[in-house]
């Protein structure tokens, strides 16, 4: 029992930032930075409760924690859904960094500030001689918890609202357990009853349509609106599709259904399944539509008419609820003339592994003789800038090193078709070879053969896009990279300018910043030791970062086990905290020297997945020893827990922000990796130089 409240702490910790994590990732249509920006901002919040906690002096002060975030939790989560309304955002419009970065602190620093404050106090009230380390470690055992938890048994099953509640009761209860005080089990029914009052505000509908249906995913929450006939289907804020479109079904199939004579097997990665309907029009065996998400899959299904529905139900249709990329892979011969691919544009690293050239390799693999790949870019109905020509020219630069023969149409269609086989594009051609077979459409008319495939603008294009020599690759996404700056581009301020620096520059202005911070500690032995642990905090943040996009490159998006890295990671931790029992210095150096083997290592490691799942545990282990020496060495070991926690946090911060948003899109995993062996030689040195 007395292990319990420490538990809790750190399980009840994880699981909110996960659903506030989720929740804002609907909110600010998410990818990686605002992944970055949420992070940030909590670890950031909860570095500074933390340093708070630890001068705080009042009687009970960890029951009171408890209880404090008990009644912020509900608050905190239900307001992220009053952001996009308060910022005037519409469904699928994206919000600016600015107002990213003000909607989220606003609505989590109250809740992670008293977050921050538990750590301390925990240590307190634990006491005993290693008080500090056997509160992280148990913290890291309820996070490890927290993550399994979640991955495999809330997520897209409760919604946020109601796993707030369930988080509150479980923390008064251990106000109660900690207070030892049974009276105090009244205070179970204020989560219900703010939970009732709550449930009465709703935020109000935007402009762009009326919220009729939302729907919990493991991968995203999913919304469906209306406007007038139409229906929007979104996910995670970004938006899916719209149905009916027969406009954009018919080009999505049309177009490309042209550009080869006989094709008798498809396959369609995302996008409507409406436009099933249109490839049965062809004399085709087999239509295969791949969709990772099974819930927004049946969304999709309950939207369509009874004659799409009927198409769907053809024998010659079928769907198939699996990773697109894993599925390819998983095929051990040719099996399809034609790839269509209606995902997004490569705006996240999880989207970027669908635009490189391993991809790409496995795509041809799975192609027969002669069979086309199709790929969308982002369009321009004019004149294409500079950073969307980088964009959509490391995609097609990338395809030209898979296959022998890479054409495309105009700017304002944004499509790009590849094959090993020669492929004739000429309008004329492409025409009489649609009149020929007699295909029924209402809006594809044969003139936009002529508009997407006019030669001159065509050769433009490709002229333009040639000119980029940047290839997008698993270890290195650049494709991510330029759609990030794209994004910048829009929406301005600092982001901008600071993605308008090549990526060598600003891993020498970030390895600059590190050095003059270890000058400003060297020789002095406790401000090393506290840049000691924010270095730590630093490694452990990066060097996850990148085992989780290196497996989900090499295997994947498969939820569960990316979930299971981070919970391995706690293992570790948990693991590194417990089994430290003193050293001095010499074993602090040790650690360092360890870190920077381990990142220089882990790219060579990412071979089998076995290794994934040991490196997130060595990561974690050497973060939670470190912690426990770190906190070991310095005079008042209780005193200084929460600084050094504050510390730890404030590393991954730097971790999270330079590594999701700078380091790996410019300069790849592997590069990002060997920065980390920098800073954590820096930090060997510093440690190296601290007297006696």
């Amino acid at each position: 029992m007395q292990f319990i409240p420490y538990i809790a702490l750190g399980l009840a910790s994880l699981l909110l930032q996960l659903t506030a994590l989720r929740e804002l990732l609907t909110v600010f249509s998410g990818n990686e930075l605002d992944i970055g920006i949420t992070l940030s901002v909590w670890l950031v919040s909860v570095g500074l409760g933390s340093l708070a906690g630890s001068r705080l002096r009042l009687r009970n002060s960890f029951a009171l924690s408890f209880l404090l975030v008990a009644l912020a939790a509900e608050p905190t989560i239900i307001g992220i859904g009053y952001i996009r309304p308060l910022l005037g955002l519409g469904y699928g419009e994206a919000a600016s960094l600015g107002g990213t970065f003000i909607g989220t602190a606003a609505i989590l620093f109250p809740l992670c500030f008293l977050l921050g404050l538990q750590f301390p106090r925990a240590v307190t009230f634990r006491g005993g001689s290693r008080p500090a380390a056997e509160v992280y470690a148990l913290e890291a055992i309820g996070a490890f918890m927290g993550g399994v938890v979640f991955t495999f048994a809330l997520s897209g099953r409760v919604g946020a609202t109601g796993l707030a509640v369930g988080l509150s009761v479980l923390y008064i209860l251990m106000a109660i357990l900690v207070l030892r005080k049974r009276a105090a089990i009244a205070l179970i029914v204020v989560p219900f009853v703010l939970h009732a009052a709550l449930g009465y505000l709703k935020p109000p509908d935007v402009e762009a349509g009326k919220l009729i249906k939302t729907v919990q995913s493991r991968y995203g929450e999913l919304w469906v609106t209306a406007l007038g006939e139409q229906k929007n289907l979104y996910s995670s804020g970004q938006l899916v599709y719209s149905y009916p479109n027969p406009q954009v079904e018919e080009r999505t199939v049309h177009l490309p259904m042209s550009v080869k004579q006989d094709v008798r097997r498809v396959l369609a990665l995302g996008g409507s399944p409406a436009a099933i309907r249109e490839y049965l029009k062809y004399p085709v065996e087999r239509v295969v539509f791949v969709e990772i998400d099974p819930a927004l899959l049946e969304t999709s299904l309950e939207m369509l008419n009874s004659s799409d529905r009927a198409a769907i139900d053809s024998d010659r249709a079928r769907l198939i609820v699996e990773d697109g990329r894993r599925y390819i892979k998983s095929l051990k011969r040719p099996a399809y003339d034609m790839v269509v691919m209606n995902l997004p544009p490569p705006s996240t690293a999880n989207l970027n592994r669908f635009y490189t050239v391993e991809f790409f390799r496995e795509v041809r693999a799975a192609l027969e003789p002669g069979g086309v790949l199709t790929v969308r870019v982002p369009s321009s109905a004019g004149y294409v800038g500079r950073r969307m020509q980088r964009a959509n020219g490391s995609i097609y630069n990338s395809l030209k090193h898979v296959f022998s023969n890479v054409v495309m149409t105009t700017e304002e269609y944004g499509v790009i078709f590849a094959s090993d086989s020669p492929l004739d594009l000429m309008p004329g051609d492409l025409i009489a070879r649609f009149k020929t077979r007699g295909i029924e459409t209402k809006y594809f008319l044969p003139y936009i053969f002529e508009d997407a495939f006019d030669p001159m603008r065509v050769e433009f294009n490709e002229r333009r896009l040639g000119e980029v020599d940047a290839v997008n690759t698993d270890m290195r996404p650049s494709a991510y990279l330029y759609n990030l700056m794209l994004w910048a581009e829009v929406h301005g301020g600092v982001l901008n300018t600071v993605l308008s620096f090549s990526g060598t520059t600003m891993a020498l202005i970030a390895m600059a910043l590190f050095v003059l911070a270890a000058f400003t500690v060297v020789r002095d032995r406790t401000r090393t030791l506290y840049y000691s642990m924010f270095t730590g905090g630093y490694a452990g943040m990066a060097i996850m970062l990148a085992i989780v996009l290196g497996y989900q490159a090499a295997y994947g998006y498969v939820y569960e086990m990316i979930g299971l890295l981070g919970a391995l990671f706690m293992v570790g931790v948990a693991i590194g905290s417990y089994v430290m029992r003193g050293g001095g210095l010499r074993r602090l150096l040790a650690i360092e020297a360890i870190a920077a083997l381990l990142a220089v290592a882990a790219p060579m490691l990412f071979r089998a997945e076995a290794m994934f799942y040991l490196l997130s545990v060595a990561a974690g282990a050497i973060t939670g020893y470190q912690f426990a020496l770190v906190n070991h060495l310095t005079e008042e070991p209780e005193a200084a827990a929460g600084r050094l926690y504050s510390s730890d946090l404030m590393g991954s911060f730097a971790g999270a922000v330079l590594s999701a948003i700078i380091l790996i899109p410019m300069l790849g995993i592997r590069g990002s990796l060997l920065f980390l062996a920098g800073v954590k030689t820096v930090s060997f040195v510093a440690v190296s130089l601290v007297r006696k």
